[in-house]
């Protein structure tokens, strides 16, 4: 009866945890959508500065093509995401390409910018 009971409690626990899990994740749709427009304006500022900024040295121009790179990335996860764990997914593709952005902008001696969205 012990062993029974024990059993039945770890699969009740397990399920939970399964449960638990698949909300965190999934998310309703108005809550991904939320996320979405959120990490839109990222992607868009990202975009918006990349065409702004003209580099010369080799440092500046790799930095700006890790930060193209990120900028491509996330559109394609934005535009394909349908939980809040790929829309998070994006959002840190997109401030990873931020960063590089700020990089860039210190190594050709100009304002980094805004800080990098947390």
């Amino acid at each position: 009866m012990g062993r029974l009971l024990f059993l039945v409690l770890v699969i009740a626990v397990l399920a939970f945890i399964a449960w638990w899990i698949s909300r965190e994740w999934s998310g309703d749709a108005e809550r991904v959508e939320e996320a979405k427009h959120e990490v839109r304006g990222y992607v868009d500022r990202l975009g918006r500065e990349l065409t702004t900024l003209a580099a010369q040295d080799d440092a500046a121009l790799g930095l700006l093509a890790e930060a193209a790179d990120r900028l491509n990335t996330a559109r394609n996860q934005l535009a394909s995401a349908t939980t809040l764990g790929q829309v998070r997914a994006a959002r840190e593709t997109a401030r990873t390409g931020l960063y590089f952005l700020g990089r860039a902008h210190e190594t050709t001696g100009c304002d980094p910018g805004p800080p990098t969205p947390n």
